[in-house]
């Protein structure tokens, strides 16, 4: 044999063996489809990837659609018929069964390529078993959620922190801005915190409130309309000159509130038993009467 020929061949075992040892250490399961007879030829780590030995896997193209777990098996043919029909990669995960009766995750990539009519003719591929890494991912994305929900726990007591001020009073001293998810959470906030408490009496305090503009005013009005369904009092402190010129350009009403400059004039109010409760569902709840209690 020609020296060039020996050397040629020593390159082509050698790219075969680092085939094979790339096969081995990756644990891929490589398939050679033709599509017109829908055979599949396999090789490589099958039993790693999905249990079965090669000769396990003589069914063809149908064998392999009725091992993909039926609710990943449509996304998985539709892709594939994407990929035939415009000769362009396979790239795919889905949930196999491997033959102990279980699913493992599958990361399928292939490649199709056109015969001399230029229709897709073979697809060649691997598939690899990536539960382990659907695992980690899982754990990952499952402690990713517990902080998102403490986050939000937390962010829910900062930023609406209900602050009891007597056996039938709460206060809520609102700082920054809000936003409609604030809002609601105000809402809720205040909902549960009169349900819970049996409070009678609300103050909500928006001295720290950065800007008080339509929504904000429509916001504190939707919260106080919510309150007293509840059969509770409403009191709006924290109204400087600015904020009560910028209301009364605005045109909102906020005859469902009593109101006071401040947060110490709002607890004043209470603790000096200077409001009546809110009337209960039954009573008209516009414009609730006031009155003096006797001492």
């Amino acid at each position: 044999m020609p020296l060039e020929d020996q050397r040629l061949l020593r390159e082509l075992n050698d790219l075969r063996h680092r085939y094979a040892m790339l096969v081995r250490a990756l644990r891929l399961m490589i398939y050679d489809y033709d599509v017109a007879t829908g055979t599949i030829e396999w090789s490589g780590e099958t039993e790693q990837v999905c249990g079965r030995a090669i000769h396990e896997l003589d069914g063809g193209i149908a064998q392999w659609e009725s091992l993909i777990h039926p609710d990943d098996r449509e996304q998985a043919l539709t892709l594939l018929s994407e990929a035939e029909a415009n000769l362009r990669e396979y790239d795919v995960e889905y949930r196999f069964q491997h033959k102990n009766g279980s699913y493992v995750w599958i990361l399928d990539r292939g490649y199709f390529l056109a015969g001399p009519d230029g229709k897709a003719a073979r697809m060649v591929g691997m598939m690899q078993n990536i539960s382990e890494i659907k695992a980690i991912e899982f754990e990952r994305l499952q402690m990713q959620e517990e902080v998102i929900a403490a986050q939000e726990r937390a962010l829910r007591e900062l930023s609406t922190p209900l602050v009891p001020i007597s056996e039938r009073a709460v206060a809520l001293p609102l700082v920054g801005s809000i936003d409609q998810r604030r809002a609601n959470l105000i809402i809720e906030t205040l909902l549960e915190g009169v349900s819970n408490r049996g409070a009678e009496v609300v103050i909500i305090d928006i001295t720290g409130v950065n800007t008080v503009d339509t929504f904000i005013a429509d916001a504190l009005i939707r919260a106080a309309r919510a309150v007293r369904l509840l059969g509770a009092h409403v009191i709006l402190t924290g109204i400087s000159p600015e904020v009560a010129q910028t209301v009364v350009s605005l045109g909102a009403d906020l005859s469902v509130f009593e109101t006071r400059a401040t947060l110490q004039d709002g607890i004043a109010l209470v603790m000096n038993n200077q409001i009546a409760s809110a009337p209960r569902r039954n009573d008209n709840p516009i414009n609730p009467p006031m009155r003096r209690r006797k001492e």
